[in-house]
């Protein structure tokens, strides 16, 4: 008789864990909370982040485990204890297999990501300036067919372009040069990319598979025999549905419970938020839990957060009007704490989340609220958000004003200091310089985020020209967690005292991210939840290597 598996979870960990366990002869149930599939990989850049993959490979672009092993531990070298150089290990020689296997399996097609460096390229060993970042290739919608309306698409980017077309077109800055009769002609034929199309990638896997999925069907208790885990009972509309087998957890990150919220990134809520979807809210922590297993959390600041903020009013169902602000890395603009003084490489944010969580002598987080402040240069080059350049920004979310001084005031911002900031800021921003922080000096920023047509700093110019604009941030989730579930080599759930609880795996971010420690780079996550779904089904199933 076939293994029965039970994966909680339709997202990237879980889809990925339910093609595997298919492919290995389980009989496999997906069981999803919400009533979509794809989770917060569905919402993202679609970016996974993958050492001495094959595809690079084929563009003659070399790497190796070794060096991609060398530049997490760099990243993490802050709280060196915070990684596990076996977890680390584990998944960085299992990344590249698992990308391998799923193409290999008809699931994705497989792009490099052209010309896209590592976050602390070239400062760190080990670190590239191309190839280590997968996305996949663009994914027709209709295939999916009635399944279509389950799979959930992202509000933050524009799911139809590739990366190569929105490079070719001048970057996230250049709206107004991309071809958006293409991008119609697109959506009409629901041509998939970025994390919407992952998703939709490994959603068809799951189907052709005949995956048994069950949408509306949260995990309320895991079942038990003795100490070891034997499936789940579900709670609907009706009764209670009790399913059996091995469970692998891959219910996401904690975003949307304001208690481990609170308890895990110290954010408040009048300056915090989401960018995942709203289901994703640290199930599997509860859950494991109950049954004796053990959690683990990074310190507040090395939670991967983004500067954004929150749409006033929103149109559709799955939208919770937050929105990542990529337009804070671009020129003519900066960022400032309540005292009206800028605090971090403003272009950067891990630097923004470090500095702004930085806790203060009484405790409370150093730089919150902030600010970002622009100027009518800014929104004439670029925008904000669905907002094309030049556009009128939502009613109620951005002040303006002739004077900083006024914009000051509208802030709730001392005047004078933001002032003195904003003549120091441009007495250097004009020559592209910044001796306070250095904003602009980071590679990748510069290529994915940054203005290529304004030199010599793609990030920096002035904030000179009337009238100003401001508004306050938020620091957002992305759907990627401060706090897991204890699990160990092939995602085996652990006690607080490191004894594996059986029939128990977790994979994804409800798992404690010992594999990276405090380090963090773009498409570590997908590759977290792609490698260990594949590594949780094969060890379940039995076909594991030792």
């Amino acid at each position: 008789m076939p293994p029965s598996v039970v994966v909680v979870g339709a997202g990237l960990a879980g889809m990925a864990a339910a093609i595997v366990a298919a492919d290995e002869g389980a009989d496999v149930t997906l069981v999803e909370k919400g009533t979509h599939v794809g989770g917060a990989a569905a919402y993202s850049g679609g970016q996974v982040w993958v050492g001495g993959n094959h595809v690079a490979a084929r563009l003659g672009l070399e790497d190796s485990v070794d060096q991609t092993l060398s530049y997490v531990e760099g990243a993490a070298a802050r709280e060196a204890a915070s990684l596990d150089p076996l977890l680390a290990r584990q998944w960085l020689s299992a990344a590249p297999e698992a990308a391998r296997y799923f193409e290999e399996a008809g699931v994705i097609g497989w792009r490099v990501i052209p010309d896209y460096p590592d976050y602390y390229f070239p400062q760190l060993q080990g670190s590239r300036p191309a190839g280590r970042y997968l996305t996949g290739a663009p994914f027709d919608g209709q295939t999916l067919g009635v399944r279509r309306d389950h799979l959930l698409v992202s509000p933050h980017f524009p799911v139809g372009v590739t990366y190569e077309e929105m490079f070719a077109w001048g970057g996230m800055s250049s709206r107004t040069k991309w071809d958006w009769d293409l991008i119609r002609e697109r959506l009409d034929q629901d041509v998939l990319t970025f994390g919407t199309g992952i998703a939709a990638a490994f959603f068809k896997g799951v189907l052709d598979r005949r995956v048994d999925v069950l949408l509306a069907h949260p995990v309320v208790e895991l079942l038990t025999s003795g100490r070891r885990v034997i499936g789940v009972r579900c709670r609907t509309e009706g009764p209670d549905v009790d399913l059996a087998g091995s469970v692998i957890l891959a219910t996401g990150a904690h975003d949307w419970s304001a208690e481990l919220s609170r308890q895990f990134t110290g954010i408040p809520a009048e300056d915090g938020g989401s960018l995942a979807p709203p289901t994703i809210a640290g199930d599997a922590i509860g859950l494991a839990r109950a049954v004796n297993a053990g959690s683990s959390s990074m310190p507040p600041w090395a939670a991967p957060v983004l500067p954004g903020y929150r749409l006033p009013t929103t149109t559709a169902a799955q939208d919770t009007g937050y929105r990542a602000c990529f337009e804070h890395c671009l020129p003519h603009t900066f960022l400032v704490n309540a005292a009206g003084e800028r605090f971090a490489d403003d272009s950067f944010h891990p630097s923004i989340v470090a500095a702004a969580l930085r806790p203060s002598t009484a405790g409370a987080p150093t730089n919150l609220p902030f600010f970002m402040l622009w100027d009518e240069n800014h929104h004439e080059k670029y925008g904000l958000g669905s907002t094309m350049p030049g556009g009128q920004y939502p009613d109620g979310l951005v002040a303006s004003a002739p004077t900083i001084a006024q914009l000051a005031t509208l802030l709730g911002l001392p005047a004078a200091a933001l002032e003195q900031t904003t003549r120091r800021f441009n007495d250097h921003a004009v020559t592209g310089e910044d001796p306070d922080f250095g904003r602009g000096s980071n590679h990748s920023v510069r290529r994915f985020r940054g203005d290529w047509n304004n030199r010599p700093n793609p990030c920096l110019a002035p904030v000179e020209r009337a009238p100003f604009f401001g508004m306050r941030m938020r620091l957002l989730n992305t759907g990627i967690a401060a706090a897991g579930v204890r699990a160990g080599m092939f995602g085996r759930v652990l006690t607080g005292d490191g004894v594996t609880v059986e029939g128990l795996h977790a994979a994804g971010e409800c798992s404690d991210r010992a594999a990276a420690g405090v380090g963090y780079n773009s498409g570590y996550s997908l590759s977290r939840a792609m490698t260990y779904g594949y590594l949780a089904a094969r060890d379940v199933t039995g076909t594991r290597d030792s």
